[in-house]
């Protein structure tokens, strides 16, 4: 097969052998692989695969169509279409999925955009109901919410019927975010449309003393992005005082147990809101698989507005 690898800090195509099948897993022709924040800090040495995935392969998520079914898997058969996170190695040719971690694609929702749900949407459900616990009509601020996860938030608690601010530099993506059920902010905005209770932190350490300062009473933070940096100094008898709650998380280590709990209730929750329109994939580009290189770098340019992805 053919897969995208990393050679000295550079992203370039190889022919691979082909992955083989395990007795619980799916082997996938993919169709379209979505680029992530992960796979950049991978191909620049710093984030590297789990145990058991190949180390210079990037791609968490995926979009293909089954072409073998392991022995002791259920559900699922050749021909089917599915989609998927896993710990690396989707831009690829040909990937590999345990059976519990797939989700069938609804027929609503293309393979293209299939290929760019799953990271943002599996990530923003695990934050913001798992982590932060967001409750109908609370008041959830998103830090970076022009990017793939931030974007997926503002579907999903604009489904939860949460009031939600989406803090956004760039003032020609506003349109865009009021479209998608926000209320769009600039950043220096924050504090005047405050106080919030949620927090969904996308930009990093920079923005945690402010994060703070316009948090309701018992109000939660839920930190899931760094790219601005990963250190910060807090005054914790603010937090004390606001009785907060601070977490963080990432989805690429957990084991399988824990991917295919969450993909149960994505299953369940997100799934159907597809069919309704209410959980939308924003692309901003798509690149064909022998672009890999402009595909990079179009991810590394500021001010895009959703998933560049990858098809195949």
């Amino acid at each position: 097969m053919r897969a995208v690898v990393i050679v000295d800090k550079e992203v370039t195509i190889a022919n691979l052998p082909d992955p083989t099948c395990g007795s619980e897993e799916l082997l996938v022709e993919v169709r379209a692989a979505g680029l992530n924040a992960a796979d950049v800090l991978q191909k620049r040495g710093f984030y590297p695969a789990p145990p058991g995935i190949p180390q210079d392969i990037p791609g968490l998520e995926f979009s293909g169509v089954v072409i073998e079914a392991g022995s002791q898997t259920s559900d699922f058969k050749a021909g089917d279409a599915v989609m998927g996170i896993i710990g690396g190695a989707a831009q690829a040719e040909l990937c590999k999925i345990h059976y519990t971690n797939a989700v069938r694609v609804p027929t609503s929702l293309d393979m293209t955009s299939a290929g760019g749900f799953c990271e943002t949407y599996f990530t923003a459900y695990d934050a913001l109901i798992k982590q932060l616990d967001l409750q109908l009509s609370d008041r959830l601020l998103i830090n970076g919410a022009a990017g793939g996860v931030g974007l997926s938030a503002i579907a999903l608690g604009s489904a939860l019927n949460a009031q939600v601010f989406a803090s956004a530099r760039h003032l020609e993506h506003h349109s865009a975010l009021r479209r998608l059920g926000a209320e769009p902010i600039l950043p220096s905005d924050v504090g005047t449309n405050g106080p919030y209770d949620a927090i969904l932190e996308l930009v990093g350490a920079p923005n945690l003393e402010d994060d703070l300062s316009v948090l309701a009473p018992g109000g939660r933070i839920s930190v899931i992005g760094v790219g601005a940096g990963a250190k910060s100094e807090i005054d914790l008898r603010i937090l004390m005082a606001k009785r907060g709650r601070i977490s963080g998380s990432t989805l690429r280590a957990r084991s399988t147990t824990a991917k295919a709990g969450l993909t149960e209730e994505i299953k369940t929750h997100v799934v159907p809101l597809i069919d309704k329109g209410l959980a939308p994939v924003t692309v901003a580009g798509t690149f064909e698989f022998t672009q890999v290189k402009d595909a990079y770098d179009a991810f590394a340019e500021p001010g895009k507005l959703g998933k560049i992805i990858l098809t195949i």
